[in-house]
Order: C-alpha cells, then sequence, then structure tokens
C-alpha cells in the first residue's frame, strides 16, 4: 500500500499497475498473512506480507504482456483447473482455496 491509501484503492491501483485491467471490487474474499525468512525474500530481509483478497467483476482493460523489470514476471488467464496443475506460491494457494 502507498501511504494515505485504503485497502481498496491499493488493490484496484496494483490490479492495472500488475496487470492492465480494471474492476469492481466485491466482497473480500480473506486475508492472506505470510512471514518470511530472509532466505525467502528477494530483498534479503525477513519480514510479513498482508494481503487482502477481493472478489472482482466487471473486468475491463487489454491484459498487459510486457513489465518493468523487477515487477510482474507475466499475466495470463487460467481456468481454474489449469491454476490446480501448475507451480504456485502461497497467496495463489489461498485464493484458490477460497474460490474452488
Amino acid at each position: 500500500m502507498e501511504w494515505g491509501e485504503t485497502p481498496e484503492q491499493a488493490a484496484l491501483r496494483e490490479l492495472e499497475e500488475e496487470t492492465g485491467l480494471r474492476a469492481r471490487l466485491g466482497a473480500v474474499v480473506g486475508v492472506f498473512s505470510r512471514w518470511f525468512t530472509a532466505e525467502e525474500s528477494a530483498r534479503g530481509e525477513a519480514g510479513h506480507v498482508v494481503g487482502v483478497v477481493y472478489e472482482g467483476t466487471d473486468v475491463t482493460g487489454e491484459l498487459q504482456t510486457a513489465f518493468d523489470e523487477g515487477t510482474t514476471d507475466a499475466a495470463v488467464w487460467f481456468s481454474l483447473d489449469e491454476a490446480h496443475s501448475l507451480a504456485r506460491v502461497d497467496l495463489v494457494d489461498f485464493v484458490l482455496a477460497r474460490v474452488s
């Protein structure tokens, strides 16, 4: 989150920055929380991530395919079945457990 942003504003901004898409936010699906070690961190520092996961509807925009260095690796549409068969990070597992 940026200083002064609400969780909703941060979610909408991150969605557009990371995918090129815009959406209307719905209900909170859940709150993801995970501590990580320095070895797991790209910065080499231990920390804590907390993510508020929202339902999104009325999606518009073009799925972005090029990204700045050090941000998103890729943005691709997958079916839920396809997503379950991929290697995933903990946040994706958290979401899949709530929407599948």
